[in-house]
């Protein structure tokens, strides 16, 4: 899930006459070299970006360069931003992608550590890999996977696995972590076949990430079944759709839309709407991130407002002058604690405008999972952390039990103690604690889904 409103309040000292040059980092949270290529034209400046661990070289970005050596820098097809400082012998900022922020320092010298992940698969395998092209019929483009399939096999129980928010590859790869290769790894060595994607518009797939919604999302995992659908060495009677975070909401659509699927699992999906996600999100990660109580308290009304606001619109156009004046109002009181400084407010404003009303989040805060659930009939899985700070396992399995039909299908909804979003065992459970750990996913929940699948198939 995706992190909102972050204020920022830097220091000015030491500054450097020109940011022009390479600058080097890495990112902790994921253990992940970048390289900043900053270069000038007469009065412009250009900024490409490098992630060899990724070979990913010369990626565009757009740089700004702004009164008190003020640095800003976004890659809007990722959804990478970075604000910060220039200083003679550093860059130093602040990065977020999705649900990552993190302090970011750059220097003229390369650094790089290599986490341990004990849990990555290694060589040889024992079934069969196939790189795999699918098409998204009502959209027109392809997208790319990865499919595991058990050797010698006919007519093989599938899964198809989907990630959560924020432009993910097909492993859902973060932070240093391959949550779905894992995954895949553990549920092929069990007798599944196990389909996994680059979201649309990443890495190998066709199509455009910046303009989607949930319910575009929604469509690439139904072009995902109704290609296995079509494989003859797959049972298209016995499809499994697993979701993780928003691919867990997106779990909830399916399965009320396609009438035959075996059944869904949600790994931290949600059961409830939007804007009271975010809401109970925003409040956990600022307070694990030890947040003053009047910031806190001052923030939540704001984001109140702006929810409320967005919820009783009806279309982006309305929403976006009821916005500013929100923003105004809160930004001038955010001011006056302190909070936030004068010079800081415009930037803010036009920051919060977009953040919101792209049209991915406008859908995500006004939808609610309610009728989806309401209409599953097939099997059901939901797993949720007990230490989970994005998706909370109190109101989220309360609305599952509440919502789920009354059929004679297997509906199991479990808090798994002492595990955090990503299913790992957590001592600290915050956010940037996530590429600290060496635990990928854990056991206790791989072995809840094998046991799920087990009931429902043999």
């Amino acid at each position: 899930m995706k992190l909102f409103f972050l204020f920022l309040s830097l220091s000015v000292t030491s500054l450097a006459q020109s940011p022009c040059g390479d600058w080097y980092t890495t990112l902790k949270a994921a253990n992940l070299p970048l390289v900043f290529h900053i270069t000038k034209n007469k009065k412009k400046y250009s900024l490409t970006v490098d992630s060899p661990k990724q070979k990913a070289f010369n990626m565009p970005g757009e740089i700004s360069i702004l009164k008190g050596n003020r640095i800003q820098v976004e890659m809007k097809n990722i959804g990478v931003s970075y604000e910060g400082r220039y200083y003679k012998d550093s860059i130093t900022g602040i990065f977020q992608q999705g649900i990552i922020v993190e302090n970011m320092t750059f220097y003229k010298e390369a650094k790089q550590e290599e986490p341990k992940r004990p849990q990555n698969p290694k060589p040889p395998f024992s079934y069969d890999i196939e790189e795999v092209k699918f098409m998204n019929l009502q959209d027109s483009f392809y997208l790319a996977g990865t499919l595991t399939l058990p050797k010698n096999n006919n007519q093989t129980p599938a899964i198809v696995l989907i990630s959560g928010s924020g432009p993910q590859n097909r492993d859902e790869e973060i932070m240093g972590h391959k949550p779905f290769w894992v995954l895949a790894d553990y549920l092929t060595n069990l007798g599944y076949a196990v389909l996994r994607y680059d979201d649309r518009g990443t890495h190998s797939s066709g199509g455009d990430y910046a303009s989607a919604t949930t319910l575009d999302f929604a469509l690439d995992g139904e072009s995902a079944i109704e290609y296995l659908k079509g494989r003859d060495d797959i049972d298209s009677n016995k499809i499994v759709v697993i979701g993780h975070s928003e691919g867990g909401l997106i779990c909830n659509i399916l399965g009320a839309r396609i009438k035959n699927l075996s059944g869904i699992v949600s790994l931290a999906g949600t059961s409830i709407r939007g804007d009271s996600i975010l809401q109970i999100q925003t409040r956990l990660i600022s307070e694990s991130n030890n947040t003053s109580e009047k910031e806190l308290e001052i923030t939540q009304n704001y984001n109140r407002e702006i929810f409320k606001a967005m919820i009783a619109s009806s279309s982006i156009h309305e929403a976006k002058m009821e916005l500013e004046k929100i923003s105004k109002k809160w930004t001038k009181i955010m001011c006056k604690n302190d909070i936030l400084k004068k010079s800081e407010r415009k930037d803010v404003i036009k920051s919060v405008s977009e953040t919101m009303l792209n049209r991915w989040m406008y859908e995500f805060v006004k939808y609610s999972p309610s009728e989806d659930i309401k209409n599953l009939d097939c099997h059901v899985l939901v797993l949720i952390g007990s230490k989970d700070i994005q998706v909370t396992s109190k109101e989220n399995i309360e609305g599952y039990k509440k919502l789920l039909p009354k059929n004679r299908k297997l509906q199991t909804v479990k808090e798994l103690k002492g595990l955090n979003h990503l299913f790992q065992k957590c001592s600290f459970c915050t956010i940037s604690e996530y590429g600290q750990l060496e635990e990928t996913f854990s056991m206790d929940a791989m072995e809840e889904i094998r046991d799920f699948l087990q009931e429902i198939w043999n």
